[in-house]
């Protein structure tokens, strides 16, 4: 039975953990581009899962292709390395601004250098803010030969009744099958928490298990000729029998710590009090083939689970709601029959007024009224903006007070604002077009009509000790696990308190243990500076903090990608003749980096552990023209095989040019001085200068091609002739700089 009617459109670009698509078909074709290779490394520990894929392509073209690569990932996942391959040279990603590693990228492509292109989403920034796939773009892939891909993602497991869910995304949304010619999984949990009845929620992927302890399982996966036909997935029960307050800590020479502090909670008896249930069903076009499937079984299962004493309502919208009863009724058979033979009756059609559809469920609630929106989140009429909508259900959601529970469908949902409307009294979960359902649904639907967890915060003191520490999970109910992560500045000794559980422990000066935590920090700090952007609009500061964190931590946002290329034409080294320092940055599986520089010098260089860089004194000869240069490097890995690679540095005696560019030269004090400054590409610094002003320092504006900034005028300044300096500092620190005189009028 396949409920509603629907409507043919041309397949949209859906992610999994696999599918490429040639530039030149509309689709995967393994006739043009087949999957030879997937390795799968999964590694849980404490709940925070690191996943590492590995993939090779072969091309059965005789012409060089270029290929568009799209998966999913989950709602708490974070993407946080990605490399590519050329013959036997490993090229890592590195973050960058978006734009900028966009343009870097379509200027590589053209010079048969092997660049990759990672990001969220595949429009702008506020389209990737939506978005839940990931596209990578990847050039060129040889003729009859082949492309290799890594990537990298961290994943918090949540708890729930004491169970917990995994799954890696493998089956294609909207495309054929994918075969892959051999695949390779390992799975590795340990938890301080004995593991129960853990199992595979899937038939393709049988797992042999080396090792099960109460702490740890090892289990794998080994087949040739595989059909991608289910998505990977397991699950398992933890044992813990009273709630217990665990805390885990990383701190790093020169850097603040990091800790997370995390709570099992007991289990509470399943609900029994009578419940009003308005349920509100999508049924726009955008919630064609699976996620119309996905959604239409979690209706049916909500409806046919609630009890006699229970009252209900349905609401099926589109651009506009229809409620099947003018007022929640009592629930019966009959009633929910007719329920579900409304759903099938609609067609889908027309846009998404999300708007209307929760103000008609408004209507029809009272406090404690449980509203549960199945659907992907999109609005198309009414409200569209994201922080609008929130902030308008906010306001109208005072008046009654119902829970809002969300259950979000497909890999396009729009989890920003799902996010927000849970926010009220509710909760959300989240399923992917692909992966199993009836975990999450179960766990969803078991939590209505249960209360969560009031007040339910961490205490951490030395209060002046701890900075910026955000709850890991929105709503805790009993049976789960609720989570905080935060910096601490000193190592002293501290004490935690929550839920009645006290921790006491000394906070290392140092510790290499959890190395997730600052990259998970980082995301929750991003997520809340999203949010903002989400409910007041983009502001430079904010923006900014979100890429810094990005570069500081790797891990892609809306505002960074990763680009894969080789180093040396991302940021070539400049240097005076004479400069004596050579500085690599490797892959971590690299055993030593030998150097042959252009004019005929050999050396090894030294591993510093403490900057995870390998580093050579050499000395250019003072008679070396201005220019570009290139040293070769021999890396061998622990293995014992060498790559070869090449690093660019450009002896840079003379200093930038800079020129200056102001619409007018009078100005009143007080007023603005907009300044746009061009100067040599190899210039690091920019900055001016004003008698009597604070030093502004100049930004590169990428769609005007100029360094751009704004100097005040200082409102006290006296009426004159006045010199506006602006120095520019190349990698060099060669020093250039231009004056330009302006006046102040009285």
């Amino acid at each position: 039975m396949r409920p509603l009617c629907f409507v043919l459109l041309p397949a949209l670009l859906s992610g999994d953990a696999g599918v490429i698509i040639p530039s030149n078909s509309p689709q995967p074709d393994p006739k043009i581009l087949s999957l030879a290779e997937m390795d799968i490394d999964v590694q849980i520990d404490n709940q925070v899962a690191r996943v590492s894929i590995r993939q090779i392509f072969e091309s059965h073209r005789p012409q060089i292709l270029e290929g568009k690569y799209s998966f999913a990932l989950p709602s708490r996942a974070l993407l946080s390395a990605f490399a590519v391959w050329d013959d036997v040279v490993r090229i890592p990603g590195v973050i960058l601004e978006r734009r900028r590693a966009a343009e870097i990228y379509d200027s590589l492509k053209w010079q048969s250098i092997d660049p990759g292109l990672l990001q969220q989403g595949d429009g702008d920034e506020n389209a990737a803010r939506r978005a839940s796939t990931f596209t990578a773009r990847i050039v060129p892939i040889p003729a009859h030969g082949t492309k290799r891909l890594e990537m990298e993602y961290q994943e918090r497991i949540p708890v729930d009744r004491l169970e917990s869910f995994f799954a890696i995304p493998l089956r294609p949304d909207v495309y054929n099958l994918q075969p892959a010619g051999r695949l390779g999984i390992r799975f590795d949990i340990r938890s301080p928490h004995p593991i129960e009845d853990l199992k595979t929620l899937n038939n393709v992927y049988p797992l042999t298990f080396q090792e099960q302890t109460p702490n740890r399982v090892r289990a794998s996966y080994e087949a040739a000729r595989v059909n991608l036909s289910e998505d990977f997935a397991v699950s398992w029960k933890l044992n813990a029998p009273a709630p217990k307050l665990e805390i885990l800590t990383h701190r790093q020479p020169g850097e603040p710590g990091f800790f997370e502090a995390s709570l099992v909670t007991a289990p509470a008896p399943a609900a029994t009090a009578p419940r009003t249930v308005i349920a509100l069903f999508d049924a726009s076009l955008s919630m064609q083939w699976e996620k119309l499937e996905r959604s239409y079984q979690a209706l049916e299962t909500l409806l046919r689970g609630l009890r006699p004493a229970d009252r209900f309502n349905l609401i099926v919208f589109n651009e506009t709601p229809a409620a099947v009863h003018p007022a929640p009724v009592p629930v019966t058979p009959a009633a929910v029959d007719q329920a579900l033979a409304a759903v099938k009756e609609t067609s889908l059609r027309g846009g998404t007024n999300l708007q209307a559809a929760l103000a008609e469920a408004l209507k029809q609630s009272a406090p404690g009224t449980y509203l549960v929106l199945l659907g992907d989140g999109g609005s198309t009429r009414g409200l569209i903006h994201n922080g609008k909508l929130a902030a308008w259900y906010e306001s109208e959601w005072k008046q009654k007070r119902p829970h809002t529970y969300v259950f979000g469908v497909g890999d396009d949902a729009n989890l920003p604002l799902l996010q927000m409307l849970a926010r009220q009294s509710g909760l959300l979960e989240w399923v992917r077009s692909t992966e199993p359902i009836e975990f999450k649904l179960r766990a969803f639907l078991s939590k209505i009509g249960v209360t969560p967890l009031e007040g339910l915060t961490l205490q951490a003191q030395p209060a002046a000790n701890f900075d910026l520490v955000y709850p890991l999970e929105e709503t805790v109910f009993p049976g789960s696990r609720g989570a905080w992560i935060g910096q601490y500045k000193q190592p002293v000794n501290a004490t935690f308190r929550a839920a009645g559980q006290t921790a006491a422990l000394a906070l290392p000066a140092q510790s290499a243990d959890h190395p997730h935590l600052p990259r998970t920090w980082a995301k929750a700090r991003v997520d809340a500076l999203l949010e903002k952007i989400e409910r007041d609009g983009e502001d430079t500061a904010t923006i900014d903090e979100i890429i810094r964190l990005s570069r500081r931590y790797t891990f892609v946002t809306p505002y960074t990608s990763f680009l894969a290329a080789p180093r040396a034409l991302l940021r070539p080294r400049l240097i005076r003749p004479g400069d004596p320092v050579l500085r690599v940055k490797t892959d971590e599986s690299i055993a030593s980096v030998t150097a042959v520089f252009p004019f005929g010098l050999v050396k090894k260089l030294r591993y510093l552990p403490g900057e995870a860089t390998w580093q050579t004194r050499f000395l250019a000869p003072s008679d070396m023209t201005d220019g570009t240069y290139h040293v070769r490097l021999l890396l061998r890995d622990r293995q014992g095989r060498v790559y070869r690679e090449s690093k660019s540095f450009v002896i840079a005696s003379k200093p930038p040019i800079v020129r200056v560019h102001l619409a007018r030269t009078q100005y009143r004090p007080g007023e603005i001085i907009p300044l746009d400054v061009s100067a040599s590409a190899t210039t690091r610094t920019i900055v001016a200068r004003l008698t009597g002003a604070a030093p502004v320092a100049l930004r590169w504006n990428a769609d005007r091609k100029l360094n751009s900034g704004a100097m005040l005028v200082p409102a006290h300044l006296p009426a004159g002739r006045y010199k506006l300096t602006v120095t520019a500092e190349d990698f060099a620190h060669n020093i250039g700089s231009r004056e330009v005189p302006i006046e102040v009028l009285p």
